[in-house]
């Protein structure tokens, strides 16, 4: 991992700053050890395809060493190999595993989408939340996977069809204008946000936090709002919505939410997240003078770890 001081050292003074105001020293040192840490790769099992039990025997046939997650039931921790293992493997070119992280999986875990339901992912691609969304569904209903760049839309449709995807409309376009187009049409909204990815920092890859910058942070910021907002309007009455990003910063977390709980109070109640994670990070009470709504606390954010990216997500019901 390397000296600590040689790791402070790597991160912006700017970053470094806003982290110590907003966190105790102690939890500032874990956070940094966990941007040094290698992240373990975690597989998601295909239901579609396949079983946990069946791929866990496999996997012990070849000395694969795992662990499982409580809250995750059909995810694997692997402890010796690395991804260049797996993707030599069948079972990996079936698309009956697939790698995604343990940050990845909770939004759709906490959107609980059911069979026969109507879902929005309002910015699907690289499409392992869809898929995730889709396998939950059992391959029943209907899910629009929206993506704004046609680039990354070729990516979406090659995973959605390689685990084996039927109910998803890949649709290109912004999000933003989702709600006027599809006004109380979903049960379920996922809005895994275009952020700062703070939270996917590796201290040994400076491509990793080379980009980071608060102008970058603000821009995100205005953006997450304006598809919060197309998310609240595309969202039927009683549907529930799950807002997710891989970033520690509050512009993007906690002070989104409390744009929301001050802004749309009458037709959005927020939902408490409970989570038995080691790695939870306390939620941020107010940020650059500026206090937040207690509702706030209702949400989840966990720091950088060898499990797992730092992430934030928050779960709202629209009333």
């Amino acid at each position: 991992m390397g000296n600590f001081n040689d790791l402070r050292r790597k991160i912006k003074p700017a970053f470094l700053e806003r982290l110590e105001k907003q966190f105790s020293l102690h939890t500032v040192e874990a956070i940094i050890k966990g941007f040094a840490c290698k992240r373990l790769p975690v597989i998601r099992v295909n239901t579609l395809k396949t079983d946990i039990q069946v791929v866990m025997r496999y996997f012990k046939g070849l000395n694969v060493l795992f662990e499982r997650i409580s809250f995750l039931p059909n995810a694997l921790v692997i402890k010796n190999r690395d991804e260049r293992f797996f993707e030599k493997l069948e079972i990996y070119e079936k698309g009956e595993i697939y790698f995604q992280g343990l940050s990845s999986q909770l939004p759709a875990i906490f959107l609980n989408p059911k069979s026969e339901e109507k879902v929005l992912d309002m910015a699907a691609a690289p499409g392992s939340k869809t898929a995730q969304v889709g396998m939950m569904m059992e391959n029943f209903g209907e899910i629009l996977a929206n993506e704004i760049d046609p680039i990354r839309i070729e990516k979406l449709k090659y995973n959605l069809d390689k685990q084996g995807i039927k109910i998803a409309n890949v649709n290109l376009g912004n999000g933003v204008s989702l709600g006027e187009n599809f006004t109380e049409y979903f049960d379920k909204v996922l809005l895994d946000a275009p952020c700062s990815a703070e939270g996917r920092i590796y201290l040994n890859d400076p491509r990793s936090y080379r980009f980071w910058s608060e102008k970058n942070i603000n821009q995100n910021a205005k953006l997450q709002k304006k598809l919060f907002e197309s998310g609240i309007k595309a969202l039927k009455k009683g549907g529930e919505m799950v807002y997710s990003t891989c970033t520690l910063a509050p512009e993007e977390n906690e002070m989104i939410v409390d744009y929301v709980l001050k802004n749309f109070s009458n037709v959005l109640k927020i939902e408490k997240i409970d989570l038995d994670f080691k790695y939870k990070l306390p939620i941020v009470d107010s940020f650059m003078g500026i206090p937040f709504s207690p509702l706030v606390k209702n949400c989840l954010k966990a720091m950088p770890s060898e499990i797992s990216e730092g992430f934030f997500v928050a779960k709202f019901r629209r009333v």
